[in-house]
C-alpha cells in the first residue's frame, strides 16, 4: 500500500503519471479503432482458432467492457471457457508482438515534438502507465517520439500488473510500489478513460481528463468524459 501523505498541508507533486492511448495522441485520429477492431478480431481468428471475425469480436467486446483491457479480456474469457475447443493458451507478449508489426502506426500522425521539448524540461517524475502489453506500448511511445521521456524503466504496461490492470486499485498499488512508493496525493494520473479518472481520485491522486477533438473513436461509453 502506499504510504498516505503525512503533512498537514497540500501533498508536494512529485509524479507525473501519463496514459499512453487515446491520451499522448487524441482518440480521433482512430488508432484505437483499428487497434480494438478489425486488428485485435484478425489476430483471434488466426491465432486463437475463432471461427469469424464476428464471433471473435462479440468475445473480445464482451470482456473489453468488464476489464477494459485486451490482454486481461482475452486471459478472463480463456479460463472461463470462452474460446473455441483446441484454443492455443494466449499469450500476451504474443498479441503484442502482433499489434507491434501489424497495425498501421502511421494513423497516429506526426512525432509529438513540442510535447516532447515542454516534458523535457518537467521536474517531475515521468511515468508511463498502460493497459496494453509492453512491446505494443514501447512502440507507440516510440512513434511518438516520447519514449526516451520514460526508458524501460518508467514504463509500465499491463504485463507488469497482471493479473490486475487499470482502473483496478491493486494494478496502481503495483505501480506506487515500482516507483518508490510515492503517496497518491503527491502523483498526477493523465488519463483519458472516467473508470481510470475515478479510481485515481478514489485513491487519493490528482487526476487530469484529457478529450479528444473528437470523440467518435471512442469505444465504451462509460469511459467519454461526461459519462
Amino acid at each position: 500500500m502506499a504510504e498516505p501523505n503525512s503533512n498537514n498541508g497540500p501533498a508536494v507533486v512529485t509524479t507525473l503519471i501519463f496514459d499512453v492511448d487515446d491520451t499522448l495522441y487524441d482518440v480521433g485520429t482512430g488508432f484505437t479503432a483499428h487497434r480494438n477492431g478489425e486488428i485485435v478480431q484478425q489476430y483471434m481468428v488466426d491465432h486463437l482458432k475463432f471461427d469469424s471475425l464476428a464471433h471473435a469480436k462479440a468475445i473480445r467486446d464482451e470482456y473489453f467492457e468488464r476489464y477494459h483491457a485486451t490482454a486481461k479480456a482475452l486471459t478472463v474469457a480463456q479460463q472461463e471457457g470462452r474460446f473455441p475447443e483446441g484454443a492455443p493458451t494466449f499469450d500476451t507478449k504474443h498479441l503484442a508482438e502482433y499489434w507491434a508489426t501489424n497495425l498501421d502506426y502511421s494513423k497516429l500522425g506526426a512525432p509529438k515534438k513540442e510535447l516532447k521539448e515542454k516534458l523535457q524540461t518537467c521536474p517531475l517524475i515521468l511515468v508511463a502507465f498502460s493497459n496494453g502489453p509492453r512491446a505494443y506500448v514501447k512502440r507507440v511511445l516510440e512513434t511518438l517520439g516520447l519514449f526516451e521521456l520514460f526508458g524501460e524503466e518508467r514504463l509500465y504496461a499491463v504485463d507488469d500488473v497482471l493479473p490486475h490492470c487499470k482502473p483496478e486499485a491493486a494494478a496502481f498499488e503495483t505501480i506506487f510500489k515500482s516507483i518508490g512508493h510515492p503517496s497518491p496525493e503527491s502523483c498526477i494520473m493523465v488519463e483519458d478513460s472516467m473508470k481510470n479518472i475515478r479510481q485515481a481520485k478514489n485513491l487519493g491522486m490528482k487526476t487530469v481528463l484529457i478529450t479528444g477533438k473528437s470523440e467518435e473513436g471512442r469505444i465504451l461509453p462509460g469511459d467519454r468524459p461526461e459519462a
